[in-house]
């Protein structure tokens, strides 16, 4: 019986996940399954359960945490929660762009600056 409480979506997406903290490191990733709180992807390295992770793909960031990580046929199976998500990078772009006379940051270092 599944009892997830919302409805999962396949996809094929890239992405870049980053494990925060002291011993933080970034790794690509194939996400295969997608939810609004939630992802389920595939990588060529273990990630502790637990940690605190940063996805980012294309027009959108997320923040959470891994909740399990199940090695499978040579890969890893990582199920993530997703805490927090800004959608709409390319906008936050045009945005800044509008409003600074300097040259503007790209959306994803004006997110990282607010997260730092």
């Amino acid at each position: 019986m599944d009892r997830r409480r919302e409805p999962r979506i396949r996809a094929y997406e890239t992405v870049n996940l980053t494990v925060l903290g002291d011993a933080g490191y970034s790794t690509p990733a194939n996400a295969i399954q997608l939810s609004p709180h939630g992802m389920r992807l595939v990588l060529d390295r273990p990630i502790p359960v637990n940690a605190a992770i940063k996805v980012v793909c294309d027009d959108w960031l997320g923040l959470g945490e891994v909740c399990y990580c199940i090695e499978e046929r040579g890969h890893f199976v990582v199920g993530l929660q997703l805490d927090h998500a800004l959608i709409g990078l390319e906008d936050i772009t045009i945005r800044n762009r509008d409003l600074s006379s300097e040259e503007p940051l790209p959306a994803l270092h004006v997110v990282e600056q607010l997260l730092a």
